[in-house]
């Protein structure tokens, strides 16, 4: 039961409802369509509120201060999966190589845009 206050009986705060805004629902929309509506692993068919981003480059403070926000963000770095199990296996942050070479995509992209 909620009190007067929006807590919760107890006095432990209410839950905040998390929204996303148009912006991030557009991001979602384009990200679902980008992979077809499926896993990017397995196969799995998707929907719209059955997947999630799973970042190649680990999306922790230690990547971010080495690679940068920009890179840890970019589409380029993100699959779209199923489930944790397919989470895991798009990780490539133990493989020095294979970072560079989403790096590489991130920067053509760049480049391309202002060339």
């Amino acid at each position: 039961m909620t009190n007067t206050t929006g807590e919760h009986a107890g006095n432990v705060p209410a839950a905040k409802e998390s929204r996303m805004n148009e912006a991030e629902e557009e991001q979602r929309k384009m990200a679902l369509s980008k992979c077809g509506g499926v896993c990017e692993v397995c196969g799995k068919q998707l929907t719209y509120s059955t997947w999630q981003g799973a970042h190649r480059i680990a999306n922790t403070e230690a990547n971010r201060a080495k690679w940068g926000s920009w890179i840890i963000d970019a589409p380029e770095n993100i699959a779209i999966v199923c489930s944790l199990k397919c989470n895991q296996v798009c990780n490539v942050g133990y493989n020095p190589g294979k970072c560079l070479e989403i790096v590489e995509r991130v920067l053509n992209r760049e480049k391309w845009k202002w060339n």
